[in-house]
Formats: structure tokens, C-alpha cells, sequence
């Protein structure tokens, strides 16, 4: 039997280790479980609602519709009649989505969110109760003598690759997940271009988290959130936009600092900066995008 030495004993350790390590980050990854459809599903109002099922069970959670709106009506007896469209969703029973109660007129309504890639789903959201709810609403409101009145209405009119946040309570647990969708400018189109959900019970997920379906359509700029303090500067980017460089550049263009962005959320200190004003690069392989920021 042959014997190993200790230094092969020391290296297998840490082979080990990264094996280990490697292992755990595959099953970190594995409890998010994203979708990205190829092809895109498309709905409109010359077919049958879409029926989304997260995790294949056959009890859909989320239906996609667009329906057409034609009619007349009257309110405090005033006559009007109404044309337009509104793209819409229901939800099962146990399934909410996430939004905010409306302002002004629509104080009463829920309004859900399009959220960005990157915006958090967990249990500090504000889930609405409704069975359903319109993504968009575009209609042409005709009260005669009154005038003719547009209402556009819905977070995701007229938005491309916005994302969707639910909660889908199942038992005692309640799991977490996202939709992409893009709503065109009548509210005629739902583009759906795919979906994700945190198979671990009661856990937070990123819009887009498991999947940068749709990302590569979005500039860098909007990926990325660079706040300054004096004494650090966060930055807040999309998970494909992880593992790219950022790095400090004085008034005088000379490079001072740099690092690669290793997490969705990065704090950087300015311990090893001079006073003074600098522009903070972020770059991925095929863009960058700068802020000034102040060091104290």
C-alpha cells in the first residue's frame, strides 16, 4: 500500500475543501429554479389565455390574458362609451402578487410593481389579495359633448423585460418567485420570456436570479446602482453583471484602485484613497459606466 506523503496529505485537504466548496455553491445555485422559454410565449386576445405552472405539478398559478374592451356606460348621469384593452392576470387560490395601493384616483386599487432585475421578492413585500389584476390597461373614453378621455393605467404598459414578483403559500410554507414579461404600448401583447422560483420554503429571491433571460437587451447603466459616501461607495448590480471589474480613476486619469464585483450587493472603502474627486468605472466585457464620487 502505498503511503502518502505529508505534503499530498496537506494538498488533498485542500483539494477537498474546494471539491466541497464547490459542491455547496452547486446546491445553492440548484435552489433557484428558473425557466427562460425559447420561444418567447406571446399572448394577445386572438388566443387562449396562457396558463403559467412554476414548478410542473399541473395546478397553474398565474393566467395571462388580453381581452379587448368594447362598451358604453354611465356614471353620475353622464353617458360614455369605452374601446381599448387591458393585459391581465389571475392568480390561484394561495398565489399574490407584489405591488403598492394606488394614488390619487386609483387610492382604492392595487397596483402591481415592475420590478427590475435584481429588486428583492421576500417576505417584506407588499402582496395584494385580488384573484386578479391588470398588468396594463389602454382605452379611448368617449363622454361627447364632454370630450373624448385616454386611460392608460398598469405598471407594465408599454415596459419591456419588467419583472413580475409572487409568493405562492403552499401548507405552512411559502415559496418566492418572478415572471419577465414585456406589455406593449395598447395593452394588446403580453411577451412572456420566462420565470423562477426559490424551491427552498420562506426564502428571499432576486427578480431574474437563475436566469439573465432578456438582461443582455439592457444597457449597463441600468444594471448598475453606484451610491458614494465619503468614507465608501456601495454598488448595487444585476446578478449577470457579477465578476466584472470596477476601479477608480482620479481627476488626472490615472487608475488608483481596483476589484471585481463579487456579490449583487458590494460595499468598497476609500481607506487606501487620498481626498478628493474620482470616477468610479464599472466594466463588463462589452460596456462601462462611470459615476463621480467624493472621497472624504
Amino acid at each position: 500500500m502505498k503511503t502518502l506523503s505529508s505534503s499530498n496529505k496537506t494538498r488533498l485537504k485542500q483539494y477537498s475543501a474546494v471539491a466541497g466548496a464547490l459542491v455547496a455553491q452547486s446546491n445553492v445555485n440548484a435552489q433557484v429554479v428558473a425557466t427562460d422559454l425559447n420561444p418567447d410565449v406571446v399572448v394577445d386576445s386572438l388566443h387562449a389565455p396562457y396558463a403559467l405552472d412554476f414548478n410542473n405539478d399541473a395546478n397553474p398559478e398565474l393566467t395571462f390574458f388580453v381581452q379587448h374592451l368594447n362598451g358604453s356606460s354611465s356614471t353620475q348621469g353622464v353617458q360614455f362609451t369605452y374601446d381599448g384593452g387591458v393585459a391581465g392576470v389571475q392568480m390561484s387560490a394561495g398565489v399574490s402578487l407584489l405591488g403598492a395601493t394606488g394614488t390619487g384616483s386609483s387610492s382604492s386599487s392595487f397596483q402591481i410593481s415592475a420590478l427590475n432585475s435584481g429588486d428583492p421578492i421576500s417576505a417584506a413585500g407588499n402582496f395584494g389579495s385580488s384573484s386578479n389584476a391588470a398588468l396594463g390597461l389602454d382605452a379611448l373614453v368617449d363622454a361627447g359633448a364632454l370630450g373624448q378621455f385616454p386611460v392608460q393605467q398598469g405598471n407594465f404598459l408599454n415596459q419591456s423585460h419588467k419583472f413580475l414578483g409572487g409568493k405562492i403559500v403552499g401548507g405552512t410554507n411559502t415559496y418566492y418567485g418572478w415572471v419577465e414579461l414585456s406589455v406593449n404600448a395598447n395593452a394588446s401583447q403580453i411577451t412572456i420570456h420566462g420565470y423562477g422560483y426559490q424551491s427552498t420554503p420562506d426564502t428571499q429571491i432576486l427578480a431574474g436570479e437563475g436566469a439573465n433571460s432578456g438582461l443582455e437587451n439592457i444597457a449597463l447603466a441600468d444594471k448598475v446602482t453606484i451610491i458614494g459616501t465619503p468614507e465608501h461607495v456601495s454598488i448595487n448590480v444585476t446578478p449577470d453583471v457579477i465578476g466584472s471589474k470596477v476601479f477608480f480613476v482620479s481627476m488626472s486619469g490615472q487608475e488608483v484602485s481596483s476589484s471585481i464585483l463579487t456579490d449583487v450587493n458590494n460595499t468598497i472603502s476609500f481607506d487606501n484613497l487620498s481626498t478628493g474627486i474620482y470616477q468610479v468605472v464599472v466594466q463588463s466585457k462589452t460596456e462601462k459606466t462611470t459615476q463621480r464620487v467624493y472621497v472624504k
